[in-house]
């Protein structure tokens, strides 16, 4: 009897390792890249990028090409504004 109480705890505890293992284990996996196959209509070094379109309009986001990847666009609060030298 003591012999299967043993055997009972110590798959008990390793069912329990396991489980904090594998918590732990995705609490540190990254977020995969994020997807490179959508179009970006654009200039030199603004653009516009395509995230779906239906019928007549096409909805997406403004992106700039800082050291040649695009990156997302987000407009400043109009009491914030500053000139890029002052960074």
């Amino acid at each position: 009897m003591a012999v299967l109480r043993n055997r009972v705890a110590v798959l008990v505890l390793w069912l329990f390792s396991l489980a904090a293992v594998g918590t732990l284990v995705h609490a540190q996996a990254r977020n995969p890249a994020p997807a490179t196959d959508s179009t970006v209509f654009s200039g030199p070094d603004i653009g516009f990028r395509a995230t779906e379109s239906g019928g007549k309009t096409v909805v997406g986001k403004l992106v700039v090409r800082v050291n040649g990847q695009w990156k997302d666009a987000e407009f400043a609060p109009m009491g914030k504004l500053q000139p890029l030298t002052a960074k």
